[in-house]
């Protein structure tokens, strides 16, 4: 949700008291965030930058977990906590730096991500959980998603720790996290539910399969099959709880049977062993990578020779391939290639090519190039 102009008179009484505590916060917008809570962004008149003020609910005189936990980390790719308070016993909030672009979902609505920057932001998300998971520390996230990864910078960081636990020291083992169902690993659903640091894994991989173009819609109804669908319509609608339910225990279906992802979603150009490295992360547990170090050093080993390529609204565009750059340009379904040396100016089409559907032009070009 776009964040809304401020009207101090509009704002809930928990953000109206959080402002009478920083008299040093210039509140500029409002953004509701979702079901527990909400963020107010600003300037900080002494810290001379931009901040995001986060008020959050939690359980009656719960631990202020979520800044507790942040205040103890001190990464590049996990959120910083500047201050950290208590409103009611059911309210806190915390301020932490502002992410210039927003929320990861935000940030891929809005840009064409190259084959490097998607790398990079999957690595740099990683690196972050390297942190979290660190035995010193002990806390697996539990609730990775676009919405609680911020960007800056084309600097990824963590956010949103409210559903983050500690691990058990003997077992490795935290309670299973019930939130944002799309992202739940196989291991999270059933009587002997469970997260580890492996669960951490799965959810970074679907955030490594969207990087990389792959899509997975926020409609949940779009998961269901067509008896299921006729299933979903003849139970009571204005059974909120219900309805609810039964669409759940659709996508739980698909996750324990390993298909809620739609791998031919992904660009035909993303390199296969680069997705067979995201689809490992992705896999059942004890069949994906165990560990954050696993996942990391398989992308550094697929990186290097990793073409260059780019979403552009004309089409994909292949930069400094042998000192080329080729385009695959589409007129309606029809895709031509174009090529010009690197360090020239125009793209000229290239005769050598048959005009065609996208996966055969780029056939071609695999072949002629000798890409992976």
């Amino acid at each position: 949700m776009r964040p809304k102009t401020l009207i101090i008179e509009d704002l809930p009484e928990e953000a109206k008291k959080a402002l009478d505590q920083f008299p040093e916060f210039e509140a500029l917008e409002f953004n509701e965030s979702g079901a527990n809570g909400y963020v107010l962004l600003g300037h900080h008149r002494v810290l001379k930058r931009r901040v995001a003020l986060k008020v959050y609910f939690h359980e009656d005189n719960a631990i202020d977990q979520e800044p507790a936990i942040l205040a103890r980390l001190s990464h590049e790719n996990v959120l910083k906590v500047y201050d950290a308070r208590k409103l009611e016993n059911d309210c806190s909030f915390y301020m932490t730096p502002a992410a210039d672009e927003g929320d990861l979902a935000k940030f891929l609505d809005k840009y064409y991500l190259s084959t490097s920057l998607s790398h990079s932001l999957l690595c740099q998300l990683l690196s972050g959980l390297s942190a979290l998971h660190d035995p010193t520390i002990g806390i697996v996230h539990r609730d990775l998603k676009p919405e609680n990864l911020l960007v800056h910078d084309d600097k990824l960081v963590i956010a949103d720790f409210g559903s983050a636990r500690m691990v058990d020291s003997a077992t490795g083992l935290a309670p299973a996290s019930k939130h944002s169902i799309l992202f739940r690993p196989p291991e999270s659903f059933g009587h002997e539910a469970f997260f580890d640091r492996s669960s951490d894994v799965y959810q970074a991989g679907i955030i490594g399969y969207m990087l990389f173009g792959g899509r997975l819609s926020n409609d949940l109804l779009k998961y269901l099959t067509k008896r299921e669908l006729r299933e979903f319509r003849a139970i009571n609608q204005n059974d909120d709880f219900a309805t609810s339910q039964y669409i759940d225990r659709c996508i739980e279906r698909r996750i324990l049977n390993q298909r809620l992802l739609d791998w031919s979603s992904i660009p035909c150009f993303v390199s296969p062993p680069l997705k067979r490295v995201l689809r490992k992360a992705v896999r059942s547990h004890g069949d994906r990578y165990a560990s954050i170090s696993e996942f990391l050093a398989e992308l550094a080993r697929v990186r290097n020779g990793l073409p260059e390529w780019i979403q552009t609204s004309v089409g994909p565009k292949l930069e400094n391939w042998n000192r080329n750059d080729y385009l695959l340009e589409e007129t309606g379904d029809i895709f031509t290639v174009k090529k010009k040396r690197h360090t020239s100016k125009n793209f000229r089409v290239d005769k050598s090519f048959t005009p065609g559907a996208l996966e055969d032009v780029f056939k071609q070009l695999r072949t002629a190039a000798g890409l992976p």
